[in-house]
């Protein structure tokens, strides 16, 4: 069978025009595949065209078919559409779309993230918080909280195996992880966040997260089931990088200024100094402790010489005590009225032997230099067991000097007779101040003078 000239034309030009159509539409994006087709809303698409490609984890899924601006003064928009080629591939719900480019001057392509699985750490506190796999996961939009998500599984692990910004929030040795999805559309969240485990409906756990500093979080408000963000311009990051530049221009300027050569000198001599400073330290720290283990011995005689001195005192007060305690004595002295002027004019004698008055200034004087000789061994030394052992003393003067006060006004109303038995003790007692004010001056003394030299 012969076909005429004019029929092969007819079929030629059909065939021609087929071709012709195909190709106008393969330049405009438009396909004739029956996938699914899905219209986001961008602000700026950033010279993005229809053709160019869609890619879901780095694998092209379709293409884009529609470009459409809307121009609605401070609210104008882009509309994009786009359709999915690839069988058996669908758009989760919440994935992020952005703009993307092969490298610098290559085509751009509408990239489609599905939602990630995040990791947070909660401390594991009871049997009664435990989550379960689907339990919600709540956050706090708005100064209300929402659920945002769902729990995908649940471990237990060492709290050492926490990362370290997680890791002081965990209060237990162990912790759970937990893999969560979240799946509200609009809502971006940093990649680390804190947990909790908070009550729900029915018996049930909740995952709540918040951010590490509890910022609260705006909630999106938004009409698309799908999260868009926004392209940058490289104008937009040339800009950004400018403004990076001249904050640090502005700041070597005035760290330069501040750095002058005087104020570089000035902090190298400072070092100087601290350095020089640092070694006598260390020196006067040396001589503290070879001063304390000198004077040691010294301290321990002063201690016992101090401890005789209030026996003495305990005995006159124990001795006084005896003859006031005594019956007859008492009768004596409501009876006699002379007898008691006979014994304050011999008081008075036995105190003018003995020297009371300078007795008592070699007692505030010893007291003097053991307050001194306290403060500097507590300044210079740690040795509790030493500081005990003066603090005793101290304590022990203070009381003898209150017996003997008491012992004095009681001493009155004494006889000659009974006045001569604790003369000897008093004497003796005299004696003793006066070498232990003479050694407590003298370890002032080298107390004092090491002070001054340092």
């Amino acid at each position: 069978m012969r076909f005429s000239s004019s029929f092969k034309v007819g079929i030629l030009t059909l065939v021609g025009l087929i071709i012709l159509l195909f190709a106008v539409l393969w330049v405009k994006g438009r396909s004739f595949s029956a996938g699914n087709r899905i219209e986001i809303i961008f602000k700026d698409v950033n010279g993005m065209r229809a053709g160019s490609g869609v890619q879901m984890m780095g694998l092209r899924v379709g293409q884009v078919e529609e470009i459409t601006p809307v121009i609605n003064g401070d609210n104008s928009y882009v509309k994009l559409k786009f359709v999915i080629t690839e069988p058996g591939i669908s758009v989760p719900r919440a994935s992020v779309f952005s703009i993307q480019q092969s490298g610098l001057i290559g085509e751009q392509f509408l990239e489609i993230t599905p939602p990630k699985t995040r990791t947070t750490y909660v401390t594991v506190s009871g049997d009664n918080e435990i989550l379960y796999k689907n339990d919600s996961v709540q956050i706090m939009l708005d100064k209300k909280y929402y659920d945002v998500g769902r729990v995908k599984s649940v471990q237990i692990l060492s709290k050492q195996l926490v990362p370290p910004l997680l890791r002081n929030l965990i209060t237990t040795k162990y912790a759970y992880k937990v893999d969560y999805v979240v799946d509200l559309p609009g809502l971006i969240l940093p990649d680390m966040m804190k947990g909790s485990i908070v009550a729900g409906s029915k018996h049930s756990k909740k995952l709540r997260i918040a951010m590490l500093d509890n910022t609260v979080l705006p909630y999106p408000h938004q009409s698309s089931p799908y999260t868009v963000i926004e392209p940058r311009r490289i104008s937009d990051f040339m800009d950004l990088q400018y403004k990076a530049a001249e904050s640090l221009t502005e700041t070597t300027l005035k760290v330069n200024s501040l750095l002058s050569d005087d104020v570089i000198l000035d902090l190298k001599q400072s070092v100087q100094n601290i350095n020089i400073l640092t070694a006598k330290a260390s020196t006067t720290v040396d001589k503290a402790e070879k001063l304390l283990d000198a004077s040691k011995k010294d301290i321990d005689e002063m201690m016992l010489m101090a401890r005789s001195v209030t026996d003495n005192f305990n005995k006159i007060s124990n001795n006084v005590n005896d003859i006031i305690g005594d019956k007859n004595f008492k009768t004596t002295m409501v009876n006699s009225a002379d007898s008691i002027g006979k014994l304050a004019n011999n008081l008075n004698k036995v105190l003018d032997k003995t020297d009371a008055n300078a007795m008592a200034a070699d007692l505030q004087a010893t007291m003097k230099n053991l307050k001194d000789i306290s403060t500097y061994v507590a300044n210079m030394t740690r040795d509790e067991k030493l500081q005990c052992e003066i603090e005793t003393t101290i304590t022990n003067i203070n009381t003898a000097m209150s017996d003997i006060s008491n012992a004095l006004e009681l001493v009155n109303k004494m006889t000659p007779a009974q006045k001569t038995q604790i003369q000897t003790i008093v004497e003796d007692t005299q004696v003793t101040t006066k070498n232990l004010r003479k050694f407590s001056e003298k370890l002032n003394k080298r107390f004092l003078l090491f002070r001054l030299m340092f």
